[in-house]
């Protein structure tokens, strides 16, 4: 079974560069971003419950980590059968807390579970198997290397509000199948989505300790992050992300952490305008622009800029926005009442310095945290909207002279997280994709890589350090052992001691025989280099 405490132990994860965080020790509320209400809150653990969990979760590892591989594979995979049976409950939960529309829960969170719960069930055995390997240099022939895949022990999963069921199973799913053990802490802004991910692994049959949901605060992340646990992934903001690896490194345990970003998209003036102003439309105000990898700068080449303004404006005007509730609704409103303040200081900025807007959509102004979709052009380097991450429906629209100016303002950023390149070549623009400065780079479509479960996910610079999905997310969670054993265990080394002048020429023999570049010199060596094989050594 699955334990679930009211709090949560995770470091606390201010939403992207805006709202504030509840003071320590204070319930947690799960919020309807459409209408303001609060309709279920949960107690913030306290540092004794915190160390409590973490202690029951070190007690059922050892049985976790030494069941049969077939026996963690089965959680994942009735795991898998759970959720499908109850995606509809899932849904509504991330509409009621999350905001989001069911079309987005379903396509980016529901969906993509799955298929995390079966790639992981799939490739974990392949990964986790043995290999073997046989010493590679002259000397190493006796030797046969066996590659061992071990458990970090317990993990910590910190995570994010804004894909809060997804990004949290595409950890915990890579982490359980290797044979840790995993306590989540929520988000303090979407508990009741953390509630619900830890009671389908619970129907699922996970057992007593194994997976553990903690709600809670900062403080309660805190003191996860500081207990006794053997790793921490956190998805969040920059500047709780060093604590986290602060954290960490006081105790010398490693640490993941995806920090966000200010992804910068490139539309060539090759590219299909219509198609990328559509594409880039929806990858910046999907999920309420409240996405870490949208594009959230586009560079347009100069001699296609009017036109992709002007295709932009057409679809940015015709958005709907309303309640995730709403079957019609394209955008919806974002977490918190304080991010549509820090999204207003940040266009309003912008405009100060010269920016004007060029399209926005009509949206709600009661009732809920809604922001309209707005679309700047003119915008200054300097101003906040290009240099601070703008976590919602706001985008800045620059003209540059050509793809190396574009690639020169992408990179000229603190974050790396992703990007994308919109052109009719694909060649080039892969050519261009090797010369930005992110985790990965998407080609004529936008922030589908995370959703893309063999793909691995990351950033460079402040958008952080580490892999999470594919095969390197179930590298992040294991220990790699080498045991190397000699096949000969009664033939002594040439190494070892009894060193004498015959015995270091022996040794010099050796170094020719393996690495001179003179054939010749090479076999010269193998008389002296077989004496110090065979010949009787010094008697110690």
């Amino acid at each position: 079974m699955t334990t679930s405490l009211s709090p949560s132990p995770a470091t606390s994860e201010t939403p992207r560069g805006a709202t504030s965080v509840p003071p320590a020790g204070r319930p947690v509320e799960s919020r309807d971003p459409a209408t303001g209400e609060v309709w279920k809150s949960y107690a913030a653990a306290t540092p004794d419950e915190v160390a409590a969990a973490i202690a029951r979760a070190r007690a059922a590892l050892p049985a976790w980590a030494a069941a049969p591989l077939g026996t963690r594979v089965r959680l994942l995979r009735r795991f898998h059968e759970v959720l499908y049976r109850r995606r509809h409950d899932v849904a509504a939960v991330l509409t009621r807390e999350n905001g989001k529309s069911a079309a987005e829960a379903f396509s980016t969170e529901i969906a993509t579970t799955l298929d995390f719960a079966r790639y992981y069930a799939a490739r974990a055995p392949r990964f986790l198997r043995p290999s073997w390997r046989m010493g590679l240099s002259l000397a190493m022939k006796r030797k046969r290397v066996r590659i061992l895949h071990e458990p970090y022990g317990v993990i910590a999963i910190v995570a994010p509000w804004n894909y809060p069921f997804m990004l949290a199973a595409a950890e915990a799913l890579p982490a359980l199948a290797t044979g840790n053990v995993v306590l989540m802490k929520p988000s303090e802004f979407t508990p009741s989505t953390g509630a619900l991910l830890g009671e389908l692994f619970a129907e699922a049959g996970a057992p007593a300790g194994v997976v553990t949901v903690l709600q809670g605060d900062g403080a309660v992340g805190a003191a996860l992050t500081r207990g006794d646990v053997d790793k921490v992934f956190f998805t969040g903001s920059v500047a709780t992300g060093r604590k986290v690896a602060l954290a960490c490194a006081e105790r010398l345990i490693p640490c993941s952490l995806e920090l966000g970003g200010s992804d910068a998209a490139i539309v060539l003036a090759d590219a299909n305008v219509a198609h990328a102003a559509r594409g880039v439309a929806w990858g910046r105000f999907s999920n309420a622009g409240q996405t870490c990898v949208a594009p959230k700068r586009v560079f347009v080449e100069a001699p296609v800029y009017d036109a992709f303004v002007a295709e932009l404006g057409k679809v940015v005007g015709a958005l709907r926005v309303g309640p995730g509730s709403s079957p019609d609704t394209d955008v919806t409103a974002v977490i918190r009442p304080s991010s549509v303040a820090t999204l207003t200081a940040q266009r309003d900025d912008a405009l100060a310095r010269g920016a004007r807007v060029v399209a926005t959509a009509a949206a709600p102004t009661t009732g809920g945290s809604y922001f309209a979709p707005t679309v700047l052009a003119d915008v200054p380097a300097d101003a906040r909207v290009l240099v601070e991450e703008t976590f919602g429906p706001l985008l800045p629209v620059v003209k540059v002279r050509d793809a190396d100016d574009a690639v020169a303002r992408a990179n000229a950023s603190d974050f790396g997280l992703s990007g994308s390149i919109w052109s009719g070549d694909t060649s080039r623009a892969a050519a261009l994709a090797a010369r930005i400065e992110t985790g990965s780079v998407t080609i004529n479509d936008a922030i589908v890589a995370p959703g893309m479960v063999e793909v691995p996910h990351g950033g460079v610079k402040t958008s952080g350090v580490g892999r999470s999905h594919g095969m390197e997310g179930l590298a992040e969670c294991v220990r790699t052992k080498a045991v190397v054993a000699d096949q000969f265990s009664a033939w002594r080394q040439a190494w070892w001691y009894g060193y004498s002048a015959s015995h270091a020429a022996g040794l010099d023999a050796y170094v020719r025989l393996a690495h001179s570049p003179s054939v010749v010199e090479r076999v010269l060596a193998i008389p002296a280099f077989l004496r110090i094989l065979f010949a009787p050594k010094r008697p110690l």
